[in-house]
Parts: structure tokens; sequence; C-alpha cells
């Protein structure tokens, strides 16, 4: 296990170095924590104190085989397509108010939906084959606005083509209850992996910092 979190550490920074237009072999493999950690600051992700405490979290929710959440967005609404999940649930650690758990952390959830779909909550509710719409919840944030500026981007590179590119997530889906934040992307076909980073502001946790979340890979068939 500890192994193969190391491994996609390393992966996330090639990943998002490679978006940003650096190639950059990917580094030996270290202890978790630093790994991680190596891979943020070679992609020039944003990294904090709570942001390495969140990777810490998450690596302790994978290895204790922490069953995922079941939960879907209901600002989501396919008519047609699938929604594709991503590698594991992301946490943003102590960053809620008291009385959602023992270390009130924010679980996050990314997902991506990838053309030919229709999803009626959308602007442009048809998503052509070629395009891939990825959206992510931060689970107990409240209060979505689109005047918020969430600092949540997704970084992506199509394995088949080597077309590479990074965007910010925003909320173009009607506001619901639970952040829910996304975009819709121009991937090409192919296998495309893409990472989720950043941190969601919660508006009723008025003296709390933003969820800052421990980055997010998704393998998605486009």
């Amino acid at each position: 296990m500890r192994g193969r979190i190391a491994g996609l550490a390393a992966c996330v920074g090639v990943l998002v170095s490679t978006a940003a237009g650096e190639a950059h072999a990917a580094p030996p493999p270290l202890g978790d924590v630093a790994a991680v950690r190596a891979a943020l600051q070679s992609a020039a992700m944003p990294i904090s104190t709570r942001t390495v405490e969140s990777i810490t979290t998450t690596i302790g929710r994978i290895a204790a085989d922490t069953p995922r959440y079941n939960y879907f967005p209901r600002s989501v609404h396919l008519v047609e397509g699938t929604a594709q999940p991503f590698l594991y649930d992301t946490t943003a650690a102590d960053c809620l108010p008291a009385g959602f758990g023992e270390q009130n952390d924010s679980v996050g959830i990314a997902r991506a939906v990838a053309g030919p779909a229709v999803d009626e909550n959308l602007p442009v509710p048809v998503i052509p084959p070629g395009k891939v719409n990825v959206f992510f919840s931060g689970m107990n944030t409240a209060m979505s606005s689109p005047l918020q500026a969430d600092l949540v981007e997704v970084a992506w590179l199509n394995l088949t083509t080597m077309q590479s590119g990074r965007a910010p997530l925003y909320q173009e889906r009607p506001a619901d209850y639970i952040v829910t934040l996304s975009n819709t992307l121009e991937t090409g076909r192919g296998t495309i992996v893409f990472v989720v980073f950043g941190s969601i502001l919660d508006n009723t946790s008025r003296a709390l910092p933003p969820c800052d979340y421990a980055p997010v890979v998704g393998v998605v068939q486009a």
C-alpha cells in the first residue's frame, strides 16, 4: 500500500508538470507524505501545513480501506452518459465547524462525465465526444455561490494523444447545499488522467480556514 501511494504521488507531480509545459522524470520512491509533498512542490500546486495534514489524513483513509462516500450531487442531472469515479475520496483536514466528526474533516469526491453525454443542469447540456465534464463535491461544505471564488483546479493529460491542460473548477450548475464545482474540458478522445486540487471556502465556517484538499487522481476513458 505504501509503495502504491508513493508511486501515485510521483504520477501526480509528473502529470501537472506536463500540463504546465514542463517535462520531468518521475522522482525515486519516497515515504508516503514526503513523496506527495515533493509532487506538490514540483507541480507548483498550492501547499501549506494544512494541505500536508490533508494528505496524511487521505493516505490513512486509503490504508484503512475506509468505505467511500455514497454521494451524488443533486446539481448533476445526467439524462445520457455515466459518471466515472476518481480513484479514491480525498480529504481536507480540520476545516469544518464542530460537530462533523472527531477530526472535523471534509471528504472530497471527484467524478468525470465523458461525452457523448447530456447533463440538463449544465449551461450547455450536451457534452460532445472529445470533451469531459469534471465535477468535485466538498462534503459538509455549504452555501455555494458563483461569487465565492473557490480555488479548485484540474490538470489533465491525455495518455493517447499526449495533449494536456489545466483549468479552474467553478460553480456552473445550480447552487446546492453541498459545494459542487465543475468544468467541461476539451481533452480529445482516449485515456485521460486528471488531478483535482485546491481549496473550498465554507460560508458557514466564519472563523475557520478554507478546506485545503489533498490532490485526487482519476483515470477516465473518453
